[in-house]
């Protein structure tokens, strides 16, 4: 079979691997769909952060149909359709126990980068590591199992103890941000400005429910104080997270804001214990990265719904190099797919 594999930093190709066989507890899928992330950018790089495992098949937004099961699974059966979750953790620590891999406090493996993930004909997954994808287009449906899962957790990161913000800041609205203010026109209601370097993303943002769209022109953080009538943006989703954006949510927010950071564009910003300080006092920050595995229910549910839809841009599989320079530039509106 075909697969996109890794075999040194930066050193990727498509070749001719055996097909996998499952394994007791194991699923096999002939997969039908796997998103391009961002963070396959990352991982073609294999940046030292991440502990590779070499040679590996790239690919961690994965749909595909069950067609071999090993021995004592039971809840899958040929034939089924379904969508894999990208992280897996210890299995052993309270979070694991409660399906937030996400959160896991002794270890973080990841599809794509440790275990052969979905840019292949064929892959393995653990039984229990997959949700029910049926009704769902394959390539609406991958980019829904992390772009949409890592959206939808940042979403779900805002307290709403007081009631739902009433307007909340977008920014960056690419493969994530533009999955994000869907989840937050259905969710929260409100007002929702997305700021942007890209035109085309904006005046996706404005189809999918933003009232305000902005030009990142060094200019974003007087035009957004300007609409709100002052510091009176109640939640911040940085789906960049720069230096500059992070300033920005940090001067259109106030007292008893939030600023959710899912980005990791390596920036920073003081959090100073002085009366005075970069951040207002009583606003929360918070860095989020990925979701769990019921989220990730969720958001295959949200697509089923219609409520959610990503925006993508398909590649044969062959093409894989191709899509990962592509996301890799920036011209993809969306997410991009692979397809067989």
């Amino acid at each position: 079979m075909r697969a996109y594999r890794l075999f040194a930093p930066g050193q990727a190709e498509i070749v001719e691997i055996d097909v996998p066989r499952p394994g007791p507890g194991e699923i096999q899928l002939l997969v039908t769909a796997t998103g391009v992330c961002h963070s396959d950018v990352f991982i073609r790089d294999a940046l030292p952060a991440l502990r590779m495992t070499f040679p590996v098949t790239l690919g961690h937004e994965v749909v595909g149909t069950v067609t071999e099961t090993g021995e004592g699974v039971t809840r899958w059966r040929p034939g089924q359709q379904v969508a894999a979750y990208t992280m897996r953790g210890c299995g052993r620590c309270g979070p694991c126990a409660q399906g937030r891999d996400n959160f896991c406090h002794d270890r973080y493996l990841g599809l794509g980068t440790h275990f052969d993930g979905g840019m292949a004909d064929y892959m393995v997954i653990p039984a229990d590591a997959v949700a029910d994808a049926s009704g769902l287009d394959p390539v609406a449906a991958a980019p829904l199992t992390d772009a949409a899962l890592t959206a939808l957790h940042a979403v779900n990161s805002v307290r709403i103890d007081a009631g739902p913000p009433r307007r909340t800041l977008v920014i960056g609205v690419g493969g994530l941000g533009h999955l994000a203010v869907q989840i937050v026109a259905h969710r929260f209601g409100g007002e929702i400005v997305a700021v942007d370097r890209n035109a085309q993303r904006l005046a996706l943002a404005g189809k999918l429910g933003a009232h305000h769209t902005l030009l990142a022109d060094g200019t974003e953080v007087e035009r957004t104080l300007d609409l709100a009538g002052g510091r009176e943006i109640d939640a911040v989703l940085d789906f960049v997270g720069t230096d500059d954006t992070l300033r920005t949510a940090a001067a259109v927010t106030n007292r008893g804001a939030q600023i959710v950071v899912p980005g990791l564009g390596q920036g920073t910003i003081p959090f100073e214990a002085k009366s005075v300080s970069t951040v207002v006092p009583e606003v929360s920050l918070i860095r989020t990265s990925g979701g769990s595995r019921h989220e990730l229910t969720e958001a295959l549910a949200l697509g089923r719904d219609g409520v959610l839809h990503a925006e993508t841009v398909t590649y044969p599989l062959d093409h894989a190099e191709q899509a990962v320079d592509d996301v890799a530039a920036g011209t993809v509106l969306g997410r991009a797919v692979l397809v067989p």
